[in-house]
């Protein structure tokens, strides 16, 4: 279903900014905000395992016309 897609490319792009955020915060010294954009890296992955499943339970199967 398209709720599923939206949550796994929510997913995708929420791990992804918060790898980018953490990442570039960590490097620049930036101790509290490489924390929170990190944090946000886990969530990003429950989120897209959650749009994966809801994809593939709500999905049309091979039987149906």
């Amino acid at each position: 279903m398209r709720t599923g897609r939206l949550a796994v490319y929510t997913g995708i792009a929420m791990t992804t900014v918060g790898l980018v955020v953490g990442f570039t915060a960590m490097f620049m010294g930036r101790q509290e905000t490489a924390i929170n954009g990190l944090t946000l890296v886990p969530f990003g992955f429950v989120v897209m395992l959650a749009g994966t499943v809801a994809a593939q339970l709500g999905g049309r199967s091979d039987d149906e016309n």
